[in-house]
């Protein structure tokens, strides 16, 4: 039973108070609250009271994982959230204490903490609130007083929810923001009386309610009576210094003291039956070690009296022996001396021997040992050597490859930003490049530049047309109405030289234009690419799949004499409805104001509609029923995929393979291509008539 009692009073031992370290303290105890914020089910976290100077990593990620509502971090020293993790990973949390720390200004990034209903940042040294705390939407207390705010954001004006604000004991703050007056839910302002010089302490000594009236109607705003979404309403008592804030925190901390207590409790009498079993088990394990030492102790007892035995008979047998000798020595001494010095001498070489092959055997057992270690440290240091070698060049390879890798990372990115750089500095240097390129896409964008395109596609055709009739009729050998055809041409050249003129004049106007919104704008690098990308955004969508002027349409306008309206009628064109809906109103809202031109264009109209149904109805099967009006969704252009009935192309004369793209002044033959037309050719190929100058046509498709 000594045993026992040795054993048991060791174990207590173990378990006995011993005099920590403070720090030992501290960091236990932040075990601990790690400990239970990870195993109790309770949605706090609880890491106030350390003296930490910063936040243990990972701390947001276990609010997140574990999916904390309460984060208290107050009576510490810090002065940063950045160790703790990513603040995206409290966005669930809805009440955050950073109370009584050393914060001189908040993250931006606290706008992440979406469900935050209650923030408390009083007693640090905060100069100024950042403009995330307006994203808080939910956000319904806010209490920053003891700090060292010079003034307010106003962003706080975006919390819709905020019912309290506490600013009390901000010596260098003075006024308030009026922006405040758009929190319409806000019931209670404390702050100092005495300190606030805006408003006056006229009205900060009236509550809260006439503050809020004064702001809204500094800022023009309508006031709104707030709506309590809570029956324990907070009063609005700004000269109090300890307001509804302290009580709240006050009673929370009591909440929480009285729940950790409680936890405590619960893990207190956890270790104490924890100790009780594991004393047990000492208990249990000590009485069977004892039993085993007594069944030991009773087994060496018993061959202890049989040793004692033993020892007794060779005694007694020893004694008889003595005895015989004696009476043996008394009979004969001379010749049992001589026995025993033999016996003594043969005692002496035998033990002699032995201990000589004694010692030779533990000798080679020695020298073996001793090559077997030998060995094994040779090995090992082969093994040892051979790894460091391998490892050093493991590592000057990496080092090499590495430092390969960086510099050809390098060289590429040194090379695009080069190629970048260079590209957009020409695209951007390139003014004549950009002007030319804007032009071209105002000559598709503009309505009249469209017209007047369209004119001289048509003047074109009928010049094309007028060259391969005469050609035909040089091939028939007729020479009848030439004449004729050269006043046709003549007037044709005139009229297109006028529309090309017309033409640059109009595009030098929409030039002169950009060119004016170029000089009053403030930054000119990249105008010109800003006003193609203008013009590409407001352009229609329809606008460049639209083909060229149907010809048979504007036959009929110019019957009518209403040419001159085709820009009017370019919006009807773009949109891509029928032209048999266009109405007299419809004309005259889009600028037609002459009634002479409404009629003349919508008799244009009826006859194309007319020709076309017409010419339809001779396409169809004699078996077909006639087809109504309505049906022929004529928009007065071709596209890409329609061709011209009975319309022939001509062919360049000198090449006969392109098309005539070239006119000829003052003849007006249009019958060589642009490429042949650049061989210095002093008179017509047709007429042979001397070569003033050429105009170069490009039919609109």
């Amino acid at each position: 039973m000594g045993c026992a009692a040795s054993g048991l009073n060791k174990t207590m031992s173990l378990f006995g108070k011993r005099s920590q370290d403070p720090q030992d303290v501290r960091i236990k105890e932040i075990e601990r609250k790690l400990y239970l914020a990870k195993e109790s089910p309770d949605p706090e976290f609880d890491i106030s009271d350390c003296q930490l100077r910063q936040l243990p990593a990972g701390i947001f990620s276990i609010c997140k994982v574990f999916r904390k509502d309460y984060l208290y971090l107050q009576n510490n020293r810090l002065s940063s959230l950045e160790e703790g993790g990513q603040l995206l990973d409290l966005r669930l949390v809805k009440i955050l204490n950073i109370s009584f720390n050393n914060f001189k200004h908040l993250p931006s990034n606290i706008k992440y903490l979406s469900s935050l209903t209650e923030l408390y940042i009083q007693n640090n040294c905060l100069e100024s609130l950042p403009d995330g705390i307006g994203h808080l939407q939910s956000l319904k207390i806010l209490d920053i007083s003891s700090n060292s705010l010079r003034s307010l954001t106003p962003e706080l004006g975006k919390l819709k929810c905020l019912s309290n604000l506490n600013i009390s004991k901000n010596e260098n703050l003075h006024e308030l923001c009026p922006e405040l007056c758009h929190a319409n839910n806000l019931t209670h302002i404390e702050l100092d009386v005495e300190n606030i010089l805006f408003p006056s302490i006229d009205i900060t000594s009236q509550g809260t309610a006439t503050i809020m009236k004064f702001l809204c109607r500094h800022m023009n705003v309508e006031y709104i009576e707030p709506i309590l979404d809570t029956p324990n309403a907070l009063p609005a008592q700004t000269s109090s210094r300890t307001g509804a804030f302290q009580n709240q925190l006050r009673f929370i901390w009591e909440e929480q003291e009285a729940i950790s207590k409680e936890r405590e409790e619960k893990i207190h009498r956890h270790n104490q039956q924890q100790r009780e079993k594991f004393l047990t088990k000492v208990l249990q394990s000590q009485q069977n070690l004892d039993l085993e030492i007594a069944k030991a102790q009773e087994s060496r007892e018993q061959e202890r009296q049989r040793l004692f035995k033993c020892i007794q008979d060779d005694e007694n047998t020893i004694k008889c022996l003595l005895k015989n000798f004696i009476q043996s020595d008394r009979l004969k001494p001379e010749v049992i001396q001589q026995l025993l010095a033999h016996e003594q001498a043969e005692h002496d070489y035998l033990l002699e021997i032995t201990r000589k092959n004694y010692d030779n055997i533990r000798k080679a057992d020695i020298m073996k040992a001793t090559e077997q270690l030998m060995e094994k440290d040779n090995l090992i240091r082969y093994y040892k050597k051979h790894y460091i070698d391998n490892l050093n060049n493991m590592k000057q390879d990496i080092l090499v490859k590495e430092t390969e890798g960086a510099t050809k990372l390098a060289n590429i990115l040194y090379a695009r930003n080069e190629n970048r750089s260079g590209m957009i500095q020409q695209l951007l240097e390139d003014q004549d490049l950009q002007q030319a390129a804007v032009a071209s896409l105002l000559d598709r964008v503009d309505a009249k530049s469209w017209s007047l395109n369209q004119e001289i596609s048509l003047v074109s055709s009928h010049l094309a047309k007028l060259s391969i009739i005469e050609q035909e009729k040089k091939k028939v050998q007729l020479e009848y109405n030439f004449n004729d055809l050269l006043q046709q041409r003549i007037e044709l050249v005139n009229l297109l030289d006028d529309l090309f003129q017309q033409r640059t004049k109009r595009r030098q106007q929409l030039l002169d234009t950009l060119k004016e919104a170029e000089s009053e704008t403030p930054t000119k690098t990249d105008f010109w690419l800003r006003s193609y990308q203008k013009l590409l955004d407001s352009a229609p969508k329809s606008l460049f799949d639209i083909g060229k002027l149907d010809p048979i349409f504007a036959n009929y306008l110019i019957q009518e004499g209403v040419i001159h309206c085709l820009p009017f009628l370019v919006k009807f064109i773009f949109s891509g409805k029928p032209l048999v809906n266009i109405s007299n109103e419809d004309l005259k809202q889009n600028g037609v104001s002459l009634t002479s031109d409404r009629e003349s264009i919508l008799r244009a109209i009826s006859q194309y509609i007319d020709s076309k149904s017409q010419g339809a109805d001779e396409m169809a099967s004699p078996s077909a029923p006639t087809l109504s009006v309505t049906n022929y969704n004529y928009s007065g252009v071709l596209n890409e995929n329609e061709q011209e009935d009975g319309s022939e192309r001509a062919e360049c004369v000198i090449c006969m393979d392109s098309n005539p793209e070239t006119v000829f002044v003052p003849c007006g033959h249009m019958c060589c291509c642009q490429a042949c037309s650049q061989n210095e050719l002093q008179s017509c190929p047709m007429c042979r008539a001397t070569i003033e100058r050429t105009i170069k046509v490009l039919l609109v498709l």
